[in-house]
Parts: C-alpha cells; sequence; structure tokens
C-alpha cells in the first residue's frame, strides 16, 4: 500500500510540475534572451561548419604539396601532365556538349520545336550521330502528338466546312497549332491563313 501511495503522490506531482509548465508565460526580456541565445547558437554553429570545410580544404591542399615534394622530378611532371590533361579533357567534354547542345537546339527550332534544358538533356548524346537520331525520334513523337491533340480537337467541335468541303480552323484552334500546323494550313488553305494571321494581330 505504501507504494501504491508512493506512486500515486508521485504522478500527481507530475501532473501539477506539467500544469504550471504549460501555463508559464515569458516576459519579453526571457523572449529576448532566447531569441539572442538560439541565435547565437546558429551563428557558433555556422562558424564551425566555416571553420572546418576551410580546414579540410588546407588539409587537402597540404596533403597535395607533400604528395609533389615526395616524387621526384620526372614523376612529378608526369604527374602534372596526367592532371592537366584530366583537365583538358573535361573542358573538350564540356564543350563538346555545349556545340552539341546548340546544334541540336538549331535543329529543333528548324522542325518548329521550343525547347528547354530538359529537352537538351533528353536529346543530346555523346555522339552526333546518336543525338540526331535521338532528335529524329523526339521530333516525331511531337508530331504525332501535335496530330493526334489536332485530331481530338476537330472531333470534340462541330466542324465547320468552308465551300470547297475543307475543315475551317477557328481563331481558338489556330492560336492552338504548332509551327508545322499553321505552315499545313497555309499551303492547304492560304485565304483563310491570312484571315486567321490578320485576326491575330
Amino acid at each position: 500500500m505504501d507504494q501504491e501511495e508512493q506512486n500515486v503522490q508521485e504522478t500527481s506531482q507530475e501532473q501539477t510540475s506539467v500544469q504550471q509548465s504549460q501555463e508559464k508565460t515569458f516576459t519579453q526580456d526571457e523572449v529576448d534572451r532566447i531569441v539572442t541565445d538560439r541565435v547565437k547558437r546558429s551563428k557558433d554553429k555556422l562558424r564551425s561548419q566555416l571553420f572546418e570545410e576551410a580546414k579540410s580544404k588546407v588539409k587537402a591542399e597540404q596533403d597535395e604539396a607533400k604528395k609533389l615534394e615526395e616524387m621526384n622530378a620526372t614523376q612529378r611532371r608526369k604527374y602534372e601532365d596526367q592532371k592537366r590533361d584530366e583537365e583538358l579533357e573535361q573542358l573538350r567534354a564540356k564543350v563538346q556538349r555545349q556545340e552539341m547542345e546548340q546544334t541540336a537546339m538549331g535543329i529543333l527550332k528548324e522542325k518548329g520545336i521550343s525547347v528547354d534544358q530538359d529537352v537538351l538533356d533528353l536529346v543530346v548524346a555523346d555522339t552526333a550521330e546518336k543525338t540526331s537520331e535521338r532528335i529524329d525520334k523526339f521530333a516525331d513523337l511531337v508530331e504525332a502528338k501535335a496530330r493526334e491533340i489536332r485530331r481530338q480537337d476537330f472531333s470534340t467541335s462541330a466542324p465547320k466546312h468552308s465551300g470547297s468541303g475543307q475543315k475551317v480552323a477557328t481563331l481558338d484552334e489556330f492560336k492552338r497549332m504548332s509551327y508545322t500546323e499553321r505552315l499545313e494550313l497555309k499551303k492547304e488553305q492560304p485565304e483563310l491563313y491570312q484571315d486567321l494571321v490578320k485576326k491575330l494581330f
């Protein structure tokens, strides 16, 4: 029984202390002190992180210098040449990639497809041949998707026909058309094309 009474007393004391802590309010000075302490701790942590980063960078540079000191002149030249060759190869790869991206962007623009970096990452490969194949596949895919959307647009709305039996595109449909689709319309229905262009501007 004594143990039970002691447990009950401890439980009630804990509940009382929890209630008191829940009801505690802070003065402005206490809040200011808490905020100041937290800011100081975060500054100290950031300072410590920066110090550790600088320390590791200095250590890496010291290790590199020590490695160079231990090598004889021939080994040192060979090591430096190898390092330069690696850097040069990385630069070549970067320049080649940029040139391939520019070329791919130009080809896709000619096909009426606007591109962003995600598209370039998708179509640009290691070689010009692979890049060309990917561009062709991507352009075919875009064209097929555009035709499908165009078919859906024409099937969902009641088609308007001109006197010649051809479908007449509305201004909204014309706005949604790709560059290739507009060229096709210009070729098939030049008067309608001119009329829609005038309405656009």
